[in-house]
């Protein structure tokens, strides 16, 4: 009895009978084989989803509602002095109320004495209110603050993202650019600045 056998690099291997001289149904061979790869990619995807929602659930916890936080930028240190961050986590966990920074802004500053903490007036930067997402995740852009002294105004735009790592520990960035205006007049920024706070 003659056999036929496949070409070279084709999807099947084994030497199949002819049968009153008709080849085997390549046709269908084919879609099968087509049926078996999406149906395997599929699940590929499928596996590939699950992992990436696990992982961004492991990233991010939920607020714990009414906490008070404080804590600090990562700037250096002034005379001994961190730059504060504080606020307080909404009774229903979705937003960050009374959200402040220290900050002396992209323009600097100077004069500082010994023993008295610079962070206070027109160097605490107030944001306002920032949204948590249901799992945690903390943003907002283009909040707005604006301060006066010395005959110029400053208006600070400012973006915040981060996430809570536990219900009372959050930590993440702060983007912020400003214009003043007045007997000086420039812009700056934008400039970011890692933040964390803890709550008791």
């Amino acid at each position: 009895m003659s056999t036929y056998a496949p070409r070279a690099g084709g999807l099947i291997q084994a030497r199949l009978p002819l049968v009153f001289g008709l080849k085997p149904p390549m046709g269908d061979l084919m879609t099968r084989t087509l049926a078996i790869r999406r149906s395997a990619l599929g699940v590929t995807v499928g596996l590939l989803l699950a992992a990436m929602t696990l992982a961004a659930a492991a990233l991010a916890a939920k607020p714990a509602h009414g906490a008070h936080f404080t804590g600090r930028t990562a700037a250096a240190p002034i005379l001994g002095f961190y730059a504060p961050v504080r606020f307080t986590v909404s009774q229903n966990g979705r937003q960050l109320t009374g959200f402040s920074y220290g900050s002396f802004g992209c323009f600097g500053a100077g004069g500082f004495r010994p023993g008295v903490n610079p962070y206070t007036g027109g160097s605490i930067i107030h944001v306002g209110t920032v949204r948590v997402s249901a799992s945690g995740s903390i943003s907002v852009s283009g909040a707005k603050s604006t301060s006066s002294a010395f005959g110029n105004t400053t208006v600070t735009t400012i973006s915040v993202t981060g996430r809570f790592t536990k219900a009372k520990a959050a930590t993440g960035k702060i983007t912020f650019s400003q214009k003043i205006s007045g007997k000086f007049n420039s812009t700056c920024g934008p400039a970011q600045i890692g933040f964390s706070a803890s709550a008791r």
